[in-house]
């Protein structure tokens, strides 16, 4: 989310510019930014945003920095980083970084030889081969691409009960997908590690806890999450591939705890920033890190970078009434839980901070919440790839 880090930024005094499309969350209507242009949206995958972004950039020569803060726009940029490169200082890891943290066949290899807790796994790329390696690993098991931020047939992941769930979930291969990873699932809560760190060194680390996610079955963005002390062995394997891995900038590495067992298994590390609202107000101040970092400035003394705000609230509630909604149509929530979970987001939504929602720049969120009358409006003003000949 860009909120936070225009919020921080602001208040260092630094004038924060940012490009919106449609599913932006009406970022432009916030009074933290100086000012704003349109672009088609990153999600597509494809360069169709880019010619709007460098004609910005290559107007607005002031701009000393350039910070991704989706996988879809870190994605085009690693594309053309070396062009970026010439119009400001990039907020965000180096390539090699970033190559070795989107492929998660790489980072599972690096764990196991960085002795990184990982769950067994297999990588296939048949399904043959899939329903090999989960007969081999035994159910459940969890399949996802080899990706980061990839989908799987609309969702990050898919949770495996058996032979004949696989072959209801899976009945062919999905094209998109060159390599799929099938893991022994661990059930248990994601803990992912918000950080910023500068040559394989961290400044400052938060674990945060999913409580809820925006799937029924825990997979999914994070709705309510809490930051914890961190969790020995996390915090271990955090500094172990922070340090392998040269990182510099923001990122944000994820588990996965068995409350039960005790046991972890690593997931993944967004090479971007993310859950930046919980972060800042426990205290990791990662938006103005990265930024000085990126401009070679340098840092007030930190202290232990896992000193931090314990019992930190965060919600999306969006999110989860997107949750309740799809539980109420699925019938795996039945009516009669409907006011109960209501009243649970309600009260988590009173004592957390927001997303989106911020009291100091309510915009944003109002038009989140009315897109639904708004959007048709809205639409008619986005930027279609048709439009580039004419911009």
């Amino acid at each position: 989310m860009a909120f936070p880090i225009a919020k921080a930024l602001f208040k260092q005094g630094v004038k924060v510019y940012a490009g919106v499309s449609v599913y932006s969350n009406y970022l432009e209507w916030s009074r933290y930014l100086s000012g704003t242009f349109r672009h088609p949206s990153t999600d597509s995958g494809t360069d169709d945003a880019l010619p709007f972004i460098l004609t910005w950039l290559q107007d607005n020569s002031h701009i000393d920095a350039i910070q991704p803060v989706s996988e879809s726009a870190l994605r085009l940029i690693s594309r053309h980083r070396a062009t970026f490169e010439t119009l400001g200082r990039l907020i965000m890891p180096s390539t090699q970084t970033v190559e070795s943290c989107s492929q998660k066949g790489a980072m599972f290899d690096l764990c196991d030889q960085l002795d990184v807790p990982l769950a067994p796994y297999r990588i296939v790329a048949t399904k043959r081969d899939l329903f090999d390696a989960a007969a081999e690993i035994g159910f459940p098991v969890i399949i996802k691409p080899s990706c980061v931020d990839a989908e799987l047939f609309g969702r990050k992941a898919l949770i495996i009960q058996s032979t004949a769930d696989l072959h209801i979930q899976i009945n062919e291969w999905p094209n998109l997908h060159p390599e799929l990873i099938v893991q022994r699932y661990v059930r248990g809560p994601r803990h992912s590690v918000v950080f910023c760190a500068e040559k394989g060194r961290l400044l400052k680390a938060v674990e945060v806890i999913a409580r809820r996610t925006h799937e029924l079955d825990g997979t999914g963005y994070t709705t309510m999450g809490v930051t914890v002390a961190p969790t020995p062995v996390i915090r271990q394997a955090t500094e172990t591939l922070v340090q392998h891995l040269n990182y510099s900038s923001t990122g944000c590495a994820q588990f996965i705890v068995d409350p039960a067992s005790g046991e972890v298994t690593f997931m993944e590390i967004n090479a971007r920033t993310s859950l930046a609202r919980i972060a800042e107000a426990a205290g990791v101040p990662h938006s103005l890190l990265a930024y000085q970092s990126a401009l070679g400035l340098r840092h007030a003394d930190l202290g232990d970078p896992w000193q931090t705000r314990i019992g930190t609230r965060y919600v999306w509630t969006k999110g989860d009434l997107m949750r309740l909604k799809r539980g109420l149509q699925s019938h795996q929530i039945e009516a009669l839980q409907v006011i109960p979970e209501i009243f649970k987001i309600g009260a988590d939504a009173l004592r957390s901070q927001h997303a989106i929602l911020d009291l100091s720049d309510p915009a944003p969120a109002i038009g989140t919440y009315l897109n639904f009358l708004l959007k048709y409006v809205r639409r008619k003003t986005d930027l279609t790839p048709q439009q580039e000949a004419v911009a």
